[in-house]
């Protein structure tokens, strides 16, 4: 039996019931994988989001990252740092990648930057937009270094 073949035409038939049923078989599948090789689970989890959402950071997925942050977490929500874009001028970046390095900054810089949030603004610019890194630096970086 060839996998892909059938994948292939269980999407060709277009069933709804079918799509719902190979979900929860590879949902399964990766339950499984998970108990016995969570580097290879985390592998195939990070595809799966990847061909769903590209390497764009869903509001979950920010949430998530900003979460596990050390030492303090979360110091301002999406909504706090949408409210920050607007009243800087910031339409040329993607909310989620602002509030995750902005958060990033506050966990690492605080002793450096104090209260300051036009330093944390700067910083989260200035990470963004570095002009010698890839288009998804952002995306890259918080799923592949960032612990």
């Amino acid at each position: 039996m060839d996998i892909e073949e059938i994948i292939q035409k269980i999407v060709d038939n277009g069933r709804l019931e079918d799509m719902k049923e190979l979900s929860d078989m590879l949902e399964d599948t990766l339950e499984i994988i998970e108990k016995y090789d969570k580097e290879c689970y985390d592998k195939y989890l990070m595809q799966l989001y990847k061909m769903a959402y590209g390497t764009t950071f869903t509001r979950q997925m920010a949430e998530q990252i900003v979460s596990k942050m050390r030492p303090f977490g979360q110091r301002w929500s999406l909504e706090e740092i949408q409210r920050f874009q607007d009243e800087f001028g910031i339409d040329n970046v993607r909310t989620t990648d602002f509030y995750i390095v902005a958060n990033s900054a506050y966990n690492d810089f605080r002793d450096l930057f104090g209260d300051d949030i036009e330093k944390y603004i700067k910083f989260t610019m200035d990470f963004i937009q570095d002009e010698d890194a890839k288009i998804d630096k952002v995306f890259l970086y918080y799923t592949t270094i960032v612990e």
